[in-house]
């Protein structure tokens, strides 16, 4: 996913000083608890990112959803984003911070868009095939797309794979025409 380059130096700025303090680890628990309570709670979403809630408002909502649940660098970089009008970009930050942390440590992210729910052994094996063509591990997200006739369509970075039916038949068609 691409981020705007704001988020992203937010993102870099908070592993940074994670690496430094040494708490990578635990920075990385603390986003992944952050990104769970902002994808489960599309209120706290829209709450932080309304321009007119005041600062103190957020403020207190933050410390009262994750004060004591995450570290304190997590804590006090939620307050400078507040600080700094910038509390309504935590969701993108947090998320731009796991991706970036998987880059570092070698690991791709694609999303996967399916006609219908893939099984394990499906997974592994769509896993398997894209770890093998970009040459490191991939993490996959899996959405089920019920507008699809069939098939899937996988996108690593820029790279898109699509193995839907509808792309199928529309290069057979081309084929017959001629038009290769």
């Amino acid at each position: 996913m691409n981020f705007p380059e704001v988020v992203r130096r937010y993102a870099i700025t908070l592993l940074d000083a994670a690496e430094e303090t040494g708490v990578l680890d635990g920075a990385r628990r603390d986003l992944e608890g952050i990104e769970m309570a902002l994808d489960g709670s599309h209120e706290l979403r829209d709450f932080l990112q309304n321009r007119l809630v005041n600062d103190e408002s957020k403020q207190a909502a933050l410390e009262r959803v994750f004060d004591g649940r995450v570290d304190a660098l997590a804590m006090n970089f939620m307050r400078l984003l507040v600080q700094r009008g910038r509390a309504g970009m935590l969701h993108e930050i947090t998320q731009a911070c796991l991706q970036i942390m998987d880059e570092r440590s070698g690991v791709a992210t694609g999303q996967v868009r399916s006609a219908v729910a893939l099984d394990q052994s499906q997974t592994d094996h769509l896993r398997q095939k894209l770890s093998d063509y970009f040459g490191c591990d991939i993490r996959l997200d899996i959405s089920v797309d019920d507008t699809m006739r069939g098939g899937v369509i996988a996108t690593v970075g820029d790279t898109v794979f699509d193995g839907t039916v509808d792309a199928q038949l529309q290069r057979l068609h081309r084929r017959l025409l001629g038009e290769y």
